[in-house]
């Protein structure tokens, strides 16, 4: 079964926290003090709710995690010389808002990994850094893919640097980073195959992202025909539809969270440059059983682009090798796949589209 990405990533940290949590319960310690703080401001925002909508909350909950991520640093920076600081790296991974802080735990990381104790909890959760945004996280797992003597924690360090590097180039469609994360999991297939995360063996996990690479919607490949039906019952043809267009092809549904935040994008997008310029292509996820409410919800919202029905196991996402949702696909012009996308990429969309078409003048 196939899963929202981030879905998947809460659920993994969240399990992960939870066992740091209960450990912390039984024997109270100064990172359990400074949890408990936190946890009383964000169990305020509940007892507030209905009175703050869901983005009222969110905002207010990220300035608290942003008055937080400092604190769990400065308690890391303290307990170095025990496994506290990788309590505190856990809450950052979940909580912590990008920024200097945030940074700064991840340099904590690559310094002092050698120096914890249990090592197994730190191997599994390496893979769990691969979708965060931080300057400071490569380094650290360069660091210690070089230097750490547990060989367990090397490769799984590995394994999350050969995917964080994937993810990058692919979003920037950059080729020789696709290439330089091509030699990386090749590495770790060689190298580290029995090596587990919480994301399952290296062995599976790289060869399937290799195979992500090297398949015939990487990058620089042309896109694929693909043929379905539209969900007002019309006959789809992708080429037939992208051809000559600068073309964002969007696999996504309305069940999934990261999805529909994209859809103010989608919807600058197709605001923003004629049908003969610009067409977005929404290859929907969701169960035919829900596919009534998905209609009202695209009248309702103003949705005006082609939504194509697929499910979550439908023939047009195994083509596309699609895993996970929402995955985003810009192709240019000429037919070639310039980016792809994994999750809610924002504005980044805009920029990706706009620097393929022709500029006058």
């Amino acid at each position: 079964m196939k899963f929202c990405k981030f879905t998947i990533f809460s659920l993994v940290m969240f399990a992960c926290l939870t066992q740091t949590l209960a450990a912390q319960e039984r024997r109270p310690t100064s990172y359990g003090i400074l949890y408990k703080a936190w946890k009383v401001e964000v169990t305020n925002l509940d007892d507030e709710m209905p009175t703050l909508t869901k983005p009222e909350k969110r905002i207010r909950k990220q300035a608290i995690n942003q008055k937080y991520t400092p604190r769990f640093l400065k308690l890391a920076s303290e307990h170095l010389t025990d496994d506290l600081w990788i309590d505190c790296l856990i809450w950052t991974s979940v909580e912590g808002t990008p920024g200097s802080a945030f940074d700064e735990m991840f340099d904590l990381l690559g310094e002092n990994a050698k120096s914890a104790q249990n090592t197994i909890q730190l191997q599994l959760l390496m893979s769990n850094f691969i979708v965060l945004q931080s300057k400071s996280i490569d380094p650290a797992l360069a660091n210690i893919v070089d230097s750490h003597p547990n060989s367990g924690v090397r490769g799984a360090a590995l394994y999350a640097l050969a995917s964080r590097t994937k993810r990058r180039a692919e979003q920037l469609g950059d080729v020789d980073g696709c290439a330089e994360a091509e030699k990386l999991l090749i590495r770790v297939i060689s190298d580290f195959p029995n090596v587990s995360t919480y994301r399952g063996k290296n062995l599976e996990n790289a060869t399937a992202l290799l195979d992500e690479l090297l398949s015939p919607v990487a990058i620089t490949k042309m896109a694929p025909n693909a043929q379905g039906t539209t969900i007002s019952g019309e006959m789809f043809d992708l080429t037939k539809a992208v051809t000559g267009k600068v073309a964002v092809v969007s696999f996504s549904g309305h069940w999934c969270g990261p999805c529909v935040a994209m859809h103010r994008i989608q919807k600058k997008l197709i605001s923003k440059y004629p049908l003969d310029e610009v067409v977005v292509i929404e290859i929907n996820s969701d169960q035919p059983e829900a596919l009534d409410d998905v209609r009202k919800k695209i009248k309702a919202d103003g949705l005006n682009w082609l939504v194509v029905t697929d499910g979550r196991d439908g023939p047009i996402s195994e083509q596309w090798k699609v895993t996970a949702w929402p995955i985003y696909y810009v192709i240019d012009s000429n037919g070639r796949i310039r980016h792809r996308a994994i999750g809610n990429v924002g504005e980044s969309l805009v920029h990706w589209v706009d620097a393929l078409i022709p500029k006058s003048g």
